[in-house]
């Protein structure tokens, strides 16, 4: 009768230590901790109602603080595969854009705009497109050819 009892405090304890570290989402030290502390109270109940609360402790927090920590580290390889994976989807499509934009370059045929000089600099009689204000070597305002 003892051993089924033995059993299932084992069950219990391995099933509240797995469900206590599944709480600390992050890194494995603070899954470490939070399953080393939900495993000890675990332990002391469990222990307590076996006649034996400073084992039950002991054991709980260990394999609490152990199982927290390998589930901690699992989450945290999960989330470094996961960014792996969008950073090459996204090399991927701009990829592909810069190879859109190759083809469209290539297949339609370029052609130049001559841009109109509309402005000069009266100082250096050199011409401008409309969309510049100043002379860009000098800063000097340019003026409307007339």
């Amino acid at each position: 009768m003892f051993r089924e009892l033995d059993k299932t405090l084992v069950f219990i304890v391995v099933s509240l230590f797995l469900l206590s570290s599944c709480e600390t989402i992050g890194e494995p030290g603070v899954g470490a901790i939070g399953g080393g502390a939900a495993g000890a109270g675990t332990g002391a109940i469990i222990g307590a109602a076996s006649g034996h609360p400073g084992r039950g402790v002991a054991i709980g927090a260990g394999v609490g603080a152990v199982g927290g920590a390998l589930l901690g580290e699992c989450m945290r390889r999960e989330r470094q595969r996961t960014k792996k994976e969008i950073k090459e989807e996204l090399r991927k499509e701009q990829m592909q854009q810069q190879y859109d934009q190759t083809t469209q370059q290539t297949a339609a045929p370029t052609q130049q705009v001559q841009e109109i000089h509309t402005k000069y600099n009266p100082r250096t009689g050199k011409t401008f497109p409309e969309r510049y204000k100043y002379d860009p070597e000098t800063g000097e305002e340019l003026k409307y050819i007339q």
